[in-house]
C-alpha cells in the first residue's frame, strides 16, 4: 500500500523528516506530497518542493512532488493508498480526527496518525519561519541540507514580521 505524507510543508522540519522516517519503517515507502493551492500566504511550492527534496535526498523510498487543487482529487488518482499524518498536541489530534473523517468521506481514504517523536513537539513551520526571520541559529529544528534554502527565502521573505 501507499503511503502518502501530505502538507504545506512551509518549510519541511527536521519532525516531518522524522514523520518520513516512520512512515518508510511501516509502509517501506511515502509520497511526500506538497500542496501547490493553499489558503496560506507559503512559500512558492518549487521552493518547499526543493526543501523537502533535500530533506530526504538519502532516504530510499522517498519521492517529492507537487500537488494542484484537493487532496482528496489527488489521493485519488494514487490508487490504493493511505494518508499519513503526525500528531503533536491534543490541538492536531482533533483537527487530524476531523480531518480523517473527512478524506474517508470525500475519497475513501484511510489515515494513519504517527504522535510527534518527543524531541519534536515544540517544533513547527511557524517557528521555523520565526527563527530564520530573525536570523537565529536552525540547528534542532530543520534537516542541515535544507539551511542554506531556508534561511535564503525566509530570511529574505519574512524580515522579522512574524513574532513567537
Amino acid at each position: 500500500m501507499k503511503a502518502i505524507l501530505a502538507g504545506t510543508f512551509d518549510p519541511f522540519t527536521i519532525g516531518h523528516r522524522d514523520l518520513v522516517l516512520r512512515t518508510l519503517g511501516v509502509f517501506g515507502g511515502v509520497t511526500i506530497a506538497v500542496a501547490a493551492d493553499t489558503e496560506k500566504n507559503p512559500a512558492p511550492v518549487d521552493v518547499r518542493v526543493d526543501i523537502a527534496k533535500a530533506a530526504t535526498a538519502d532516504l530510499s523510498g522517498v519521492t517529492v512532488e507537487r500537488f494542484d487543487g484537493l487532496l482528496s482529487d489527488y489521493i485519488k488518482t494514487k490508487g490504493d493508498c493511505v494518508l499519513v499524518r503526525g500528531i503533536r498536541n491534543s490541538r492536531d489530534s482533533e483537527y487530524e480526527r476531523d480531518h480523517a473523517r473527512i478524506y474517508k468521506s470525500l475519497c475513501g481514504v484511510d489515515m494513519v496518525c504517527f504522535m510527534t517523536s518527543a524531541e519534536y513537539e515544540h517544533i513547527s513551520s511557524t517557528v521555523v519561519r520565526t527563527l530564520a526571520s530573525l536570523g537565529c541559529e536552525l540547528d534542532g529544528y530543520i534537516v542541515p541540507q535544507t539551511t542554506d534554502i531556508i534561511k535564503d527565502y525566509y530570511g529574505k521573505k519574512m524580515g522579522n514580521k512574524e513574532v513567537l
